[in-house]
């Protein structure tokens, strides 16, 4: 009798590689033999594309048709590619003009909006995404963030809000959010005050909008919030260190903005340097970063509460600033800055376990992972 597999629909990762400037992408192969409870997986190389030097933040069309990223040194710019839904590979759609190093891009629930924020410009921006998923090069919005060195930018599961962590002025920024508005942003926020010196990084929405969960670079902690749902205001609920209690790792402080011509280097090797958080999509456990430790960290996810529960801290790439979790929720990928090799896991449905199944070839100063299921 001949032994049946059940593959899964396509399922592609793309890495930007800062220092080569390129692309790296891959088709996640996995199958599950049938009767069994055992998945298979693999990454598969399905070539390189280059972009530019510091090319770093991406994100992905919610129909999976579209891929955009942004470069971080000049002229700055954003690439749109189109994503091959046969084999994944990416192909030139156009390059639009951004008017500052964007730190981090991200599109709105609606698809309506690209929002994007500067770390070293201080600065918030919204352009407009047309039908065809071509950019606008003039922003509809342009506005001071109000704090220093906002890192990320994000709406909310409703799309009514969106929140931005300033890292060097140690707060997280609520904006009111309407995508039906010529202006999206409402650009008078709710601010929730973090802890000095704690430098709040990237922040993830819980699967059903009641929590928000935020890393800190330079203390390495996850901060956990209650969401208001009418305000969009956040409330601390816990900190929590993403660290081994053993850590030899002292308090970092902020780097310059990357690409600036007068940033002066300092030994950072034993600071902590904390960098991505995610949550798997079911919203069940929740992954974070470190690149001075180079290493991963899982934690448990208590739907009710809101609040997680340290599970364990595992070494990675080395520098691992982006790793991302597939739609399906089954696989974590991994980079590293100093590393030319993508490492692939997979998550314990039942403990939240990351299993190394593979390391293959990346390339230099990688940063961004993002996924893109195809059916």
């Amino acid at each position: 009798m001949t032994d049946k597999t059940t593959k899964s629909a396509s399922t592609f990762v793309y890495v930007s590689n800062a220092d080569d400037g390129d692309i790296c992408a891959y088709e996640l192969v996995s199958s599950q033999p049938q009767g069994s409870k055992n998945t298979t997986a693999h990454l598969k190389s399905i070539g390189r594309t280059q972009v530019g030097n510091l090319v770093m933040p991406m994100v992905a069309t919610s129909d999976g048709m579209t891929l955009l990223a942004a470069v971080r040194s000049a002229p700055y710019s954003l690439h749109s590619f189109k994503i091959n839904p046969t084999d994944g590979k990416l192909n030139w759609l156009a390059t639009t003009p951004l008017p500052d190093s964007m730190v981090y891009i991200s599109l709105d629930k609606s698809g309506k909006w690209l929002l994007s924020t500067s770390f070293g410009g201080h600065k918030n921006y919204v352009h407009k995404v047309n039908q065809d998923s071509s950019v606008d090069p003039i922003p509809v919005q342009s506005f001071s963030s109000g704090g220093k060195n906002p890192h990320s930018i994000v709406t909310d599961h409703q799309n009514q809000f969106v929140y931005v962590p300033h890292l060097g002025s140690d707060e997280i920024k609520v904006h009111p959010f309407n995508p039906t508005l010529a202006k999206p942003i409402g650009e008078s926020p709710i601010v929730a005050s973090v802890e000095k010196e704690f430098g709040p990084r990237h922040i993830v929405v819980s699967p059903d909008n009641k929590f928000a969960y935020a890393i800190t670079e330079m203390m390495g902690k996850v901060l956990v919030f209650s969401i208001d749902s009418i305000s969009g205001a956040i409330t601390p609920l816990q900190s929590i260190s993403s660290l081994p209690i053993d850590t030899k790792l002292v308090p970092g402080k902020p780097r310059p903005p990357t690409g600036s011509p007068d940033a002066v280097a300092f030994d950072d090797t034993n600071m902590i340097y904390s960098s991505e958080i995610k949550l798997t999509p079911n919203g069940k456990y929740l992954y974070t970063s470190d690149r001075a430790n180079n290493s991963l960290s899982g934690f448990e996810v208590d739907s009710t509460t809101g609040k997680v529960k340290y599970l364990f801290t595992t070494p990675t790439e080395q520098m691992p600033r982006g790793f991302g979790i597939d739609p399906d929720g089954a696989f974590l990928v991994a980079t590293g800055q100093k590393s030319e090799n993508v490492s692939l896991y997979s998550i314990n449905q039942d403990n939240g376990e990351l299993k190394l199944i593979e390391r293959v070839p990346g390339g230099k100063g990688a940063n961004w992972v993002t996924f893109v299921k195809k059916q």
